[in-house]
Order: structure tokens, then C-alpha cells, then sequence
């Protein structure tokens, strides 16, 4: 196993358990606005990433990323379960069999993985009260910090979570356009986006993983 393949299966754990320990903040978040299943969906999909995470040690960063979306595809379902199974397969395939990819690198795969969850979102843009309100600055953020911060990854992830956090904030005063939640119309003011918050929460665990250990 590489060096990077290890590095990222250390994150998808943390990232897995992070989501996990927050099933009920998700599910309260989705439940006033929408089905109220998020959090049930994402720990049933990340607990099944876990599980799947130690049959991949010999596997290129491209190849673990790509297996962690046939998992999604199979345990979340609906268009949630397509969105993120989307992203981690573009970002996969984007990767392809690099065994070690530089930051800039990284990027262009996370745009990718962005440019997916639009497409499956039906052109979900920034403003519709979705993730992407949060992924979107974080990609851009991650971006912008990986030309001037070098190899300083914590730093690079402190200020790609700080525009994540940042957009899912936006969404608490933004009337929803997809999903559910766009049948509330004005009711769909005041509540922050569920799916905002899972893209926070990556982040968050990225961050701490880099911070402290890697």
C-alpha cells in the first residue's frame, strides 16, 4: 500500500465515523425541512464504508475512492444516494491509477466530484439551498490555498472547512429549490440544509486527521 492510499483510508474512517456520530443532528436538521431520514441514510452508507475500508489496502487512491461509490450506490438510496455515489465514482475515475497525486491534482478531482453532484442534482447551483452551497467554496477554497500554502495541508483544510461552514451558513436564510424542501416555499426559510452540513462535517474531520496526525 502507498503512501497516499494509506493516507486516504485514514480519512474516509475518520470522515465515515464522524458522519456517524452525528446521525441525530442530521436527522433533526432533515426533519424540518425534508424526509428527516439524512442521518439514517448517511451512517447506514458510511457504516457500510467502514466495513468495506480494510479489503482496500491494496488498492490506488483512484480504485479506494471509486469502491467507496459502488458502497454508496448499493446503501443510500434515492437521489441523495446517486448524488454522493456520483462523487466519489467521478472523483475515482478523475484519479485514475496515480499512486500519488500532487495538491493541484487533488483539486481537479474534487472539482469533478463537484461538477457530478450538480449534474445529478439536476443543475444545482449555489443559492438553491443544497451541499453545494457548501461544497462549491470549499473546492474553491481548496484551490486558492493549495497555490499559496504550499504543502501545509492543515492550513489548506482549516481555510477549505472555513468556506464550507461559511456557505452552509447561507443556507438558513435561503428558500430551497431542490428537493422536499422546495415544496415549502417560504416555510423552507430559517433552517440550515442538512446536506450542508455532511460536507462540513468532511471537512471537519479532514482537518482534524491533518491537523494531528498526518
Amino acid at each position: 500500500m502507498n503512501g497516499q492510499s494509506e493516507i486516504l483510508l485514514k480519512l474516509m474512517e475518520a470522515v465515515s465515523n464522524k458522519l456517524i456520530a452525528n446521525e441525530k443532528v442530521l436527522t433533526d436538521l432533515d426533519s424540518a425541512i425534508g424526509d428527516g431520514d439524512c442521518g439514517t441514510s448517511i451512517k447506514k452508507g458510511f457504516q457500510a464504508v467502514l466495513d468495506k475500508l480494510p479489503s482496500l489496502k491494496d488498492q490506488s487512491p483512484g480504485g479506494i475512492l471509486k469502491q467507496i461509490g459502488m458502497v454508496l450506490t448499493s446503501t443510500i438510496g434515492g437521489v441523495s444516494g446517486a448524488i454522493y455515489a456520483t462523487a466519489f465514482l467521478r472523483a475515482g475515475i478523475k484519479a485514475g491509477d496515480s499512486e500519488t497525486l500532487s495538491l493541484q491534482e487533488i483539486h481537479e478531482i474534487m472539482q469533478v466530484a463537484l461538477g457530478g453532484v450538480k449534474e445529478r442534482g439536476e443543475g444545482t447551483k449555489v443559492g438553491d439551498k443544497t451541499m453545494v452551497d457548501a461544497l462549491e467554496p470549499a473546492v474553491a477554497a481548496f484551490g486558492e490555498a493549495a497555490c499559496n500554502d504550499g504543502d501545509d495541508v492543515a492550513s489548506l483544510l482549516e481555510k477549505t472547512l472555513e468556506a464550507a461552514r461559511k456557505g452552509s451558513d447561507s443556507t438558513i436564510d435561503l428558500l430551497a429549490k431542490k428537493g422536499r424542501a422546495s415544496y415549502l416555499g417560504e416555510r423552507s426559510k430559517g433552517h440550515r440544509d442538512a446536506g450542508s452540513v455532511v460536507i462540513c462535517l468532511m471537512f471537519e474531520a479532514a482537518h482534524e486527521l491533518f491537523a494531528k496526525e498526518v
